[in-house]
């Protein structure tokens, strides 16, 4: 009897991880190409993209960045750049990536951390918005973890629209 309830319980353990998923995860659900959530009248309450890349961390096999652009009723647009799966860092005094457009030229975005921590809430004076609307392939340095090292996330961001 001993012996049933063991192969039992192995049973219950080989099929509880058997290499079956649950559902897409979180960066499958994202995605790499623009989705839009929210907003009235045709106009969209914010735009977002995952990464074309993952990176190996830490804390995390697959962390990622997603890049929100929310469109601002004074005009031009928010745009924020989040991590997910290893912890964002940068100095509170002086919040700011770099990003590198597809023509080469870099821009340092600055700007402050988000609620959450776990990226950075770019100003509006910084014009990133206006950076990724004029280029196809963005490249974002993110500094990651407590050593500070950089990892470079490229975002594929042709075709946002944020009119409708």
């Amino acid at each position: 009897m001993r012996s049933l309830w063991m192969l039992a319980a192995i049973g219950m353990l080989a099929g509880c991880s058997g290499g079956e998923k649950e559902g897409p995860t979180q960066r499958e659900q994202i995605g790499q190409q623009w989705k839009y959530e929210g907003g009235q009248a045709g106009k969209p309450k914010v735009a977002y993209i995952g990464s074309a890349n993952s990176v190996q961390t830490m804390t995390a096999q697959d962390t990622f960045s997603v890049l929100l652009v929310q469109p601002m009723a004074e005009g031009g647009a928010q745009v924020t750049v989040k991590l997910v799966g290893a912890p964002f860092s940068c100095d509170l005094s002086d919040c700011r990536v770099t990003a590198v457009t597809d023509d080469g030229k870099s821009h340092e975005w600055r700007g402050r951390m988000t609620e959450n921590k776990d990226g950075i809430e770019v100003l509006p004076a910084a014009k990133a918005d206006q950076a990724i609307k004029g280029t196809k392939l963005l490249k974002v340095n993110l500094v990651i973890g407590p050593k500070d090292k950089s990892f470079p996330f490229e975002f594929n961001v042709a075709g946002l629209d944020l009119k409708g």
